[in-house]
């Protein structure tokens, strides 16, 4: 099993995206011609620039994920990730924001895009609200975790680890932010650019309901997942046994709790790039076949991760990702109240996991250590 993932080409493991992609490039060509096309392309390279980091957080929960849910990762996972996230998702923005019914929200968006743009545009607010304090929780669980023996920004993590047995710090630190939100948080805020009125518990709501739903999570994997280490400690001779044992223990039910934490972070990750594709099209069927092909080409390049075990070998790649989350979750809630340019967006993402990997692969040579190709 090992000398079969071993020999597999690189390319190989991005087939469902070039097969997907290869779809998507007929139905666009044929739905609205050479312009469909080059939208769509333009929105597969903007869902990749904005989620590199989404594939990093992947592979480092598939990477203790049973086999079993890691294939239902790139099966249910994928229709949940493209229909789902990127079809569904903005038409229920519209459905929960308006006097809209489902239906009527889906035609819509289907047969009105100018005025569909401008209802999502108006929940940009409430969106960015929800997803950054999401994000923000979950760098800093990473951040206050005094078991954290490896630390890359020393000074910080350091101090932070040694603060994470105090108490749970990172419930006060988004208690403090949703308060300010309330008491000083504006009455008006610039959609469209016309400035409009809003009621303040349409930031505030959405953020208790983001830290809600992250403690709902984490609550649910320390239930599922508790006698997880009993299965994975176990010798099984067989990759067949060992999934066989694995879909009757209780890890499964724990590998369903890591499936769903993973389908809300790339619906959090995929909220910037669902909100930035109407500056490229209207269009909402470009929209989804376009981001659906870079959301396939993330998956498979976290599945490449897993298999070739960049994650583990190199150490600070988690760091990296953590921090790119904690600025991305920052922006998110900076840009409740002004846009951001995707540049700078797309260099949170990316520049903390590019330095993190340089530092990782210098750790590396200095310990005469031989590094896996990715």
């Amino acid at each position: 099993m090992i000398e079969q993932i071993k020999q597999k080409s690189t390319l190989s493991y991005f087939n469902t995206f070039f097969l997907f992609f290869g779809i998507s490039v007929i139905i666009e060509l044929f739905y609205m011609g050479v312009l469909g096309v080059v939208q769509g392309t333009t929105l597969t390279i903007l869902e990749l620039s904005l989620s590199f980091d989404n594939a990093v957080i992947n592979a480092l929960i598939l990477v203790n994920m049973p086999p079993i849910w890691r294939r239902r990762f790139l099966t249910w996972g994928m229709l949940i990730a493209v229909f789902g996230v990127r079809l569904v998702f903005p038409i229920l923005i519209v459905f929960a924001t308006t006097d809209l019914s489902f239906v009527e929200s889906f035609s819509l968006a289907v047969n009105n895009p100018a005025e569909y743009e401008k209802v999502i545009l108006a929940s940009h607010h409430i969106v960015m609200a929800f997803g950054g304090i999401f994000l923000l929780m979950i760098f800093l669980s990473f951040l206050f975790n005094e078991n954290k023996d490896v630390h890359w920004i020393g000074a910080v993590e350091k101090y932070a680890s040694r603060w994470a047995s105090v108490g749970d710090l990172k419930i006060l630190i988004a208690i403090l932010i949703v308060a300010t939100m309330g008491f000083y948080g504006p009455s008006e805020l610039t959609i469209d650019g016309v400035m409009t009125k809003i009621d303040k518990a349409d930031i505030v709501l959405p953020m208790i309901y983001g830290i809600l739903l992250f403690l709902l999570i984490e609550f649910l994997r320390g239930i599922l997942e508790d006698d997880g280490q009993k299965h994975d400690s176990k010798n099984m001779e067989t990759e067949r046994e060992k999934i066989e044992n694995v879909a009757n223990s209780k890890l499964a039910q724990g590998g369903f709790a890591s499936f769903m934490y993973l389908e809300l972070i790339d619906m959090s990750f995929s909220f910037d790039g669902v909100l930035g594709a109407f500056a490229v099209s209207q269009n909402i069927i470009i929209i989804m076949l376009g981001l659906g092909a870079g959301a396939f080409a993330v998956r498979n390049l976290t599945i490449l991760m897993v298999d070739r075990g960049t994650v583990s070998e190199y150490k600070y790649l988690e760091h990296g990702a953590m921090w790119s989350i904690g600025l991305l979750a920052t922006s998110m809630l900076v840009q409740i109240f002004v846009h951001l340019h995707h540049a700078l967006i797309i260099a949170f993402a990316i520049i903390p996991i590019a330095i993190a990997f340089y530092h990782s692969v210098k750790e590396n040579k200095l310990n005469g250590e031989n590094n896996i190709d990715i």
